[in-house]
């Protein structure tokens, strides 16, 4: 969609799913839309030395961080994954796994995917 596309940052993210490598912590999706930020408004190799650009760099990420944590109650994959299905599901333990795709818990964690590529990408558009 932004013109980039490079194998090697997909396969740099591919461990954030299910909280980073389905250990449920941090949420994916947030790790995933912060890399994206960061391609644009971080700071490069060349720029290590520039402070200023850090920290410029780190505004659009905790933009980002307050608004998911506004919308969905918490940064954490096992929080967020109690709320939508009411309990704490390990889907690593196949009877909880059934259990969580009765409770709709995919496609509940699908839609917040959306819902945050669609705010990554109104950010990206507007800066």
């Amino acid at each position: 969609m932004f013109g980039t596309r490079d194998d090697n940052i997909f396969k740099a993210a591919s461990g954030f799913g299910g909280g980073i490598g389905q250990m449920h912590d941090a949420c994916g999706a947030l790790l995933g839309a912060s890399m994206m930020l960061s391609l644009k408004h971080g700071r490069g190799r060349e720029e290590i030395d520039d402070l200023e650009k850090m920290k410029s760099g780190y505004l659009p990420v905790a933009q980002l961080y307050k608004w998911f944590e506004k919308e969905f109650g918490s940064a954490t994959c096992r929080e967020i994954r109690t709320r939508f299905a009411g309990v704490y599901y390990d889907t690593k333990i196949p009877w909880q796994a059934e259990l969580a795709k009765e409770a709709g818990l995919p496609e509940k964690c699908a839609e917040l995917v959306g819902k945050v590529t669609a705010r990554t990408a109104e950010m990206l558009w507007d800066a």
